[in-house]
């Protein structure tokens, strides 16, 4: 091997090296699970609750999302029925996914975990379950249009 053959060699190796690389920081960009997929706009949000095995009322609430909210604070409030004072724990964060532990102090203690799953970007289900696995809270929510103005 000559030495034009060696300089072309590492030339080879460096230019894949480096092709290498800046494939595996697009990928870490595109992956990033900051990079939230919700689209912004005007959702419906649709919550069954269960009490003591029965289904409770259904709560609908219209909620404006804005492109730069916090998911947690948009999408991840739900606490079993008569369970208002909850704290998450252990949150973890996809591109498509929330998922958490969450003990309620108040009526009883409870432990409890939630998980919200967007299937598009402009529609997710989720749940709360107790630690036995019953069912306490079931989310639905969905995208319908723009928002038009803050106070939407």
């Amino acid at each position: 091997m000559t030495i034009r053959d060696t300089r072309q060699h590492w030339r080879t190796c460096l230019h894949s090296t480096a092709a290498l690389a800046l494939a595996f920081a697009v990928w870490a960009a595109h992956a990033d699970s900051g990079d939230f997929q919700a689209m912004p706009g005007l959702w419906k949000i649709v919550t069954h609750t269960v009490k003591h095995g029965r289904a409770g009322p259904d709560g609908v609430e219209w909620r404006c999302v804005d492109e730069d909210a916090d998911p947690w604070a948009e999408f991840a409030r739900l606490a079993p029925s008569g369970a208002e004072r909850c704290e998450r724990a252990d949150e973890q964060r996809s591109r498509t996914s929330l998922a958490w532990n969450m003990s309620c102090a108040a009526p009883v203690s409870a432990k409890a975990r939630g998980k919200i799953d967007f299937d598009t970007a402009e529609h997710y289900s989720g749940s709360v379950t107790s630690d036995s696995g019953t069912e306490l809270v079931h989310v639905e929510g969905r995208r319908y249009a723009a928002c038009t103005s803050p106070k939407d």
